[in-house]
């Protein structure tokens, strides 16, 4: 993740805490959004299955 959207990100959350929020209520959103983040990259390159690709490849790993 690059500094700029590390910072925007860490922004956003510390907007939304409150007096009972911890230290691993942070961590937890800025995984989530680093995982959102990360995936709209991989669409973007193409790395992604196919409804029916997954299926298919869930049949060969289950056997």
């Amino acid at each position: 993740m690059k500094a700029v959207k590390l910072k925007e990100y860490l922004n956003q959350i510390a907007d939304r805490l409150t007096e009972d929020s911890t230290l691993e209520d942070v961590y937890e959103q800025l995984s989530l959004l680093a995982d959102i983040d990360e995936s709209e990259e991989q669409v973007e390159k193409g790395e992604v299955l196919t409804q029916k690709e997954v299926e298919e490849k869930s049949k060969e790993w289950l056997k």
